[in-house]
């Protein structure tokens, strides 16, 4: 796959496929639901991924997001 489907629900449910970092690279905005926070942890601290990846979970608060989205290209 070059790119993911848009305007839809994709559950891609394999590991390891790369479906995620697609979907972190490509040029669509995209919500990523993922079921572990160290999954999350994961994505958010990989070098090429900071301060361009918002994880969001518990604690985290809807002023941190606004603040967020006002401080970068989403």
């Amino acid at each position: 796959m070059t790119e993911l489907p848009i305007n839809c629900l994709f559950d891609k449910t394999i590991t390891g496929c790369g479906g995620t970092e697609l979907a972190l690279t490509n040029e669509k905005h995209t919500i990523i639901a993922m079921p572990f926070v160290n999954l999350v942890d994961n994505k958010v601290n990989q070098e090429h991924h900071k301060d361009k990846v918002l994880g969001v979970f518990q604690g985290i608060t809807n002023y941190e997001i606004e603040e967020y989205i006002k401080t970068h290209e989403v």
